[in-house]
């Protein structure tokens, strides 16, 4: 369990999309000029917005609101997103290898009309596993790729690692390379998809990896270690009490680093709430749970409605440039039972 829970990816359209503009502009030229090719191999590192242009291309292709872009709000575009539109599917290798009735699966789809659009988009994800057992799965493949069922169906193949495939399907697909996203495109891809505060995203995105995965895993540690951070200060209220806790939590921090512990405190407010309301399921740290539990059963602390009223004053008093150490105190006060 990480510190921050995991959500379906965000999907965007061709002009929504946060990153891999080149790339998108690219396929919404073709898809444009009637010229979409009947298959593509997005290649690239994991966690650059491979599958999200995927899903781009799919609300163009078969958007009826706004043909050769996407809407992104109608019925067809929403059941793009949600993988329930029956002309795009989505597969992937059930565990570490394609079989061969996998395999015949995605052909005898790709065989057939499309039901409601006029085309159909097809995404494979991880072909490359195609090969791990044998290459009977990749040479069916192969001879589809060679021979298209017709101009209606195009496949998208997702590649993390393209060496593993076979040159011929390679060879048979426009290749499209997806580099590691910058960070001005990362900054912005944590702003918009998990709500990160436009000054934390641009410095997680800064030392991140160049990818999605890497810059979400900093920003989960980050958001863990000041949850930590604010449940050692409730520990230490409880505990002890409010002088305790005033030094636990450095009286003399700034007033945007005051303002991130409160908001840490409602989150952790969320946690005792979970734990409280009989519902041990819904805690997202992992980590800290044993702690968490201790806290909620010290009977030291106000109740979670009245914690999120304290918590709620406090931040406006920040905000309105009060003392912080006054501030906090008074907080402090507020928060014990």
């Amino acid at each position: 369990m990480s510190a921050v829970s995991d959500e379906h990816p965000k999907r965007w359209t061709f002009a929504e999309l946060p990153y891999q503009r080149e790339a998108a502009a690219a396929l919404a030229r073709a898809l444009g000029s009637g010229r979409l090719a009947h298959a593509y191999l997005f290649a690239g590192p994991r966690g650059v917005g491979k599958e999200a242009v995927a899903y781009a291309l799919g609300a163009a292709a078969l958007c009826p609101e706004k043909p050769l872009e996407g809407c992104g709000a109608c019925n067809t575009c929403r059941r793009v997103f949600a993988d329930v539109h029956p002309d795009f599917r989505r597969y992937e290798a059930p565990g570490m290898h394609f079989d061969i009735d996998r395999v015949r699966e995605i052909l005898a789809e790709a065989g057939r009309p499309p039901s409601e659009s006029p085309r159909k988009v097809l995404l494979v994800v991880e072909p490359e596993k195609m090969t791990y057992r044998s290459d009977a799965p990749a040479n069916a493949f192969l001879k589809t790729l060679e021979e298209p069922p017709g101009r209606t169906t195009t496949f998208v193949l997702v590649s993390h690692d393209p060496r593993q495939l076979l040159p011929t399907v390679v060879s048979r697909c426009v290749n499209v390379h997806f580099p590691r996203l910058t960070a001005a495109e990362l900054a912005e891809a944590l702003v918009r998809e998990r709500g990160v505060p436009a000054a934390e995203a641009a410095d997680v995105a800064r030392k991140a990896d160049g990818t999605l995965e890497g810059a979400a895993a900093a920003v989960d540690e980050e958001q863990l270690g000041r949850l930590e951070a604010a449940l050692r200060i409730m520990e230490e209220l409880a505990a002890g009490g409010v002088v305790e806790a005033l030094g636990a939590a450095q009286i003399t921090r700034g007033r945007e680093e005051a303002l991130a512990l409160v908001a840490a405190w409602a989150d952790l407010t969320h946690e005792l709430a979970a734990v409280r309301g009989g519902a041990p399921d819904t805690l997202r740290l992992e980590a800290l749970e044993g702690r968490v539990r201790a806290l909620a059963g010290s009977g030291r602390l106000v109740t979670p409605e009245q914690a999120w009223e304290a918590l709620a004053r406090a931040a406006a008093a920040l905000r309105d440039n009060s003392n912080v150490a006054l501030t906090l105190e008074e907080l402090f006060l507020e928060l014990t039972a």
